[in-house]
């Protein structure tokens, strides 16, 4: 046996080429430039929807949850090589077996290693993208990319977080571009019902602790949120965008955001084991707020006035005090 076909048995039978999922993707952009993505073939459907809804799920646990991912120094001593070595390949085998909802932890791991060089990776993650035939792949791909992650990246990532299983890490990856605000906003405008949703959650979450700094995105961010079919799904968006939008402190002087508000507030109306992900309207003061704020602005359409009191009476746990009262004396004034 000859040193060159030794050496190709070593490396193991060469896995045959999977059809590119970003040029997949890219295929189904709908025509005129219209949000989300036209529908996938039965395969990649349900492998689509199944990471999304985890993803999402998982999302929510960040920074909280116990049972966090550990990236093992194997695991990440493969990838520093791969990155030096410019191997897109190398870099696969190295990430393969993430799932995408670990990919949080991996990139902060990855940050804190003296032997990864975030411009190599980040090289080497652009070609994985090019080449990756399966949606884990590409999120790892992403995530990689985003450690060195460069203003002409931002198309790419617009395309990739389309998909409802790669919104997540794409709009984590927009975080660390100095115009991330523009740029996450930019992905939800794309973007469309749960692929929306994660976009403008990230959004929002940057905002939580400085609400002062969100108020010129809040009505278009609100404007995306309410334009998402499934209430369930919205609320993914409505709980942060609604705590940190404070719309009831401008809501009156915006008369044509109203009806986005008010989608948003029953989106977010019942929580937990009542049906929402979220934790009710009850326990979200800013959201509370905005639904006591459109019940008691007279300029607002009567219908849109009677439906934030209907979500406020049908709000899991119950509202208590003068939110309460109000939307009640509303909805028995009219009856």
């Amino acid at each position: 046996m000859s040193l060159w076909e030794m050496l190709l048995r070593k490396r193991g039978p060469v896995r045959p080429a999977a059809p590119r999922l970003l040029a997949r993707i890219e295929a189904r952009l709908p025509p005129g430039g219209g949000p989300g993505l036209l529908p996938a073939d039965a395969e990649d459907a349900a492998e689509e929807t199944r990471l999304g809804d985890r993803f999402a799920a998982q999302l929510h646990l960040l920074g909280r949850r116990e049972d966090r991912f550990f990236a093992g120094a194997r695991r990440l001593s493969a990838i520093a090589s791969a990155a030096r070595r410019a191997d897109p390949e190398e870099l696969r085998e190295a990430v393969e077996g993430v799932a995408p909802w670990e990919l949080p932890d991996l990139v902060e791991a990855l940050a804190g290693r003296r032997d990864v060089a975030a411009p190599l990776l980040a090289e080497t993650a652009r070609r994985l993208i090019a080449s990756a035939g399966d949606y884990p792949t590409l999120a790892a791909a992403i995530a990689c990319l985003s450690l060195g992650l460069r203003e002409d990246d931002r198309r790419t990532i617009a395309v990739a977080g389309r998909s409802p299983a790669l919104a997540g890490v794409c709009a984590m990856a927009l975080e660390k571009l100095p115009d991330a605000d523009d740029a996450l906003l930019e992905l939800a405008e794309g973007a469309a019902e749960l692929a929306r949703s994660m976009a403008l959650e990230r959004l929002a979450l940057r905002h939580l602790e400085a609400p002062a700094g969100f108020r010129e995105l809040a009505p278009r961010a609100l404007e995306l949120a309410a334009a998402i079919g499934d209430p369930l799904v919205r609320a993914w968006a409505a709980v942060p965008l609604l705590e940190a939008a404070r719309a009831d402190e401008w809501l009156a002087g915006a008369p044509a955001i109203v009806g986005a508000a008010v989608s948003c507030v029953e989106a977010v109306s019942r929580g937990g084991w009542n049906g929402g992900p979220g934790p009710g309207l009850a326990r979200l003061p800013a959201a509370s707020r905005t639904a006591m704020a459109v019940i008691d602005l007279a300029e607002a359409p009567e219908a849109l006035r009677r439906r934030t009191a209907s979500a406020v009476m049908d709000a899991r746990p119950i509202p208590t005090g003068e939110l309460r009262l109000r939307a009640e004396r509303l909805l028995t004034a009219g009856s």
